[in-house]
């Protein structure tokens, strides 16, 4: 074999080596986005439900509420509706940022820093939902039993003794057991762009 031969042989060699490399690289980043978006949807989806069951509860107080003739009622019944449509779109909105990290498209740098900026916005509005949603517990009794006309029934204070502990005990367990969930569902997915 010639020396021009064996340079020929040699680079188109390398061209296929480069090649193959690039399809590699893009086969990569295209089954760590599925993964991605997979690990995420873990968290939005039971964001979804959640926000629709919020909607659906917030048109039927809406919907209900020329029946309320209790001002302060009235009162609970806007901020329960005003609860229940701010979150989910604060929280669809959290989820959509951390969604919307574009793999391959920026460095895995920028990548991991935009996931950590929208990672912190995320935890910002569960905390917030957290907090409102233990306020909604108690906002949305009287507006409820006014509409079913069983006022009499959350007007006892062995009624409140009960139910406002309870209900904040089982809001406490089960935030923290959803909350245990999507961090455990962050830091897979945060790990996963820290292996780029």
């Amino acid at each position: 074999m010639e020396l021009e031969e064996m340079q020929s042989l040699w680079a188109d060699l390398s061209q296929k080596i480069e090649k193959q490399d690039k399809i590699q690289k893009e086969l990569l980043m295209d089954i760590t986005k599925q993964k991605f978006r997979k690990k995420l949807d873990g968290i939005r989806l039971p964001e979804m439900i959640g926000s629709v069951i919020c909607y659906v509860y917030a048109m039927y107080l809406l919907s209900k509420f020329p029946e309320l003739e209790l001002w302060y009622n009235q009162v609970f019944a806007m901020i329960t509706i005003l609860i229940m449509t701010i979150l989910p779109i604060a929280s669809l909105n959290a989820i959509k940022s951390m969604r919307s990290v574009k793999i391959g498209g920026d460095a895995p740098a920028q990548m991991l820093e935009k996931f950590a900026k929208s990672k912190i916005k995320f935890w910002k509005v569960q905390r917030y939902g957290v907090i409102f949603g233990a306020l909604t517990l108690i906002t949305v009794l009287p507006p409820i039993a006014e509409i079913k006309g069983n006022m009499d029934f959350i007007s006892k204070p062995l009624f409140w003794a009960i139910y406002l502990p309870c209900g904040l005990l089982y809001m406490y367990f089960f935030s923290r057991w959803a909350l245990g969930k999507y961090k455990k569902v962050m830091n897979s997915s945060e790990q996963l762009l820290s292996e780029l």
